[in-house]
């Protein structure tokens, strides 16, 4: 374990000769024996002394924060400062915990022979506050470089991305189960009347990926079957209207005419007891507008609505997946970079050439792999349909604070997918195979 503490800074608050003040601080830099870094900064007097501690900060080896807490001794302004990465205290601590680590670098160099490793050196960026890029830059020195200007030439729909994006690099070596998307170029569907059957076709469910990436099963997985049922009502001059409709379609003009002449009789005397009643007063209701009111308000009653549940539509299936990604090295952060990448520019409406149009995004087919990616589909989850990817959201600070490697790639990233299934579930999907698997 190594210690070292900076030399005393001051930060100057207040803008008018009044209100201007001076405050003094200092910072100790402890590298313990796993690695770890911890940082302890102190306000103090112009001399370094009468210590008090407002901050302590705390990495583990691999440079991630793993607690970061104030002291009750820190003031509001203070709090402040420490939230704003521009302010005087932020840089200023920078600034004395590069200079602390550079101390104990040198210690360690003298008393192991060696000095902070590359992630040692990062992690003395992170526990001061900066997202450890390069510990070599000068601390505190902001980018002030203008944004390059995209350039205006016409950029092309991309149609092709990598197969079998993998993440962790040693998923695809191991005996894990695995959740696979794959992208697909849309297909649309066409109007189709053919061997009598009236619809749209059938989408290519064989046709080629355009990309694919493979990740471990998330916690969490699971499906809702729904369908859509609701009340309806047919009263009994609805139901002679549908009959007379009805024989009217197949051409039985005798019938029709005979249901309606029935109906007549009924209403206008020949009938008895209460189809008397209930054809004689709807009829004078639809006459009038006054719809069931004579029967309810002559008879109290109302005419049997005949209400009963009925089967109205499917639903569309959603799907929400969420992913940690934390990558361990160079070519796992790349890994996870198209990744995101291929979620991200999959799911984007694609201009046509002559810009008029928008066209489909990509859409995707996710599988649950059993036993690794080139396993069969897993016959005890529930299988999922083509999808179109609604949304995707990353979060580039899962862990609360932001920290990066040497080459600025964030430690941790998380995303949340949201897919639907672009059709809906049918009876018919189901295959005959004596439920040795879930289906759908």
């Amino acid at each position: 374990m190594a210690s070292a503490t900076s030399s005393i800074s001051v930060v100057t608050t207040g803008t008018s000769v009044r209100n201007k003040k001076k405050t003094y601080y200092k910072t100790e830099v402890t590298r313990l024996a796993d690695g770890s870094l911890k940082r302890e900064t102190f306000r103090t007097d112009a001399q370094g002394n009468n210590t008090v501690k407002i901050q302590e900060v705390n990495t583990n080896k691999d440079g991630k924060i793993t607690s970061n807490t104030t002291t009750s001794n820190i003031t509001t302004q203070e709090k402040t400062s420490l939230k704003n990465p521009n302010s005087s205290l932020r840089r200023s601590i920078l600034q004395q915990t590069n200079q602390a680590g550079k101390k104990v670098e040198k210690n360690e160099a003298e008393s192991r022979g060696g000095g902070l490793t590359s992630i040692g050196k990062k992690n003395v960026e992170v526990v001061g506050g900066n997202s450890g890029n390069d510990a070599q830059e000068e601390p505190g020195k902001l980018d002030t470089s203008q944004p390059a200007n995209i350039p205006a030439t016409k950029q092309t729909a991309r149609k092709k991305f990598d197969d079998n994006i993998t993440y962790p690099l040693g998923l695809g070596n191991s005996k894990q189960d695995v959740i696979m998307f794959t992208m697909l170029e849309y297909q649309p569907r066409n109007l189709s009347t053919s061997k009598g059957m009236f619809g749209f076709s059938e989408r290519d469910s064989g046709r080629k990926g355009i990309g694919s990436v493979i990740l471990p099963v998330p916690g969490g997985i699971q499906d809702t079957n729904a369908v859509q049922w609701g009340s309806s009502n047919m009263n009994a001059l609805e139901i002679l209207a549908g009959i007379m409709a009805l024989k009217g379609i197949k051409g039985d003009w005798k019938g029709m005419a005979k249901a309606g002449s029935d109906a007549m009789g009924t209403a206008t005397g020949s009938g008895k007891g209460d189809a008397k009643t209930a054809i004689s007063t709807l009829m004078a209701g639809a006459a009038t507008g006054t719809g069931q009111q004579i029967l309810q308000r002559t008879a109290g009653a109302i005419v049997n609505p005949n209400m009963e549940l009925l089967f109205q539509g499917p639903q569309l299936r959603p799907f929400t997946f969420n992913f940690k990604l934390s990558p361990r090295s160079k070519k796992e952060a790349e890994n996870v970079i198209r990744i995101i990448r291929f979620f991200k520019q999959g799911m984007s409406p694609i201009k046509s050439d002559s810009n008029l149009f928008l066209k489909s995004p990509h859409t995707f087919k996710i599988q649950y792999k059993l036993r690794g990616s080139a396993g069969e589909d897993h016959p005890y989850i529930g299988k999922i349909k083509e999808c179109g990817l609604q949304s995707c959201a990353v979060q580039y600070t899962p862990e609360g604070s932001y920290a990066t490697y040497h080459d600025g790639t964030m430690a941790s990233y998380q995303i949340m997918l949201t897919f639907s299934e672009l059709e809906p579930i049918f009876n018919n999907d189901y295959k005959d195979d004596n439920d040795q698997s879930l289906g759908f």
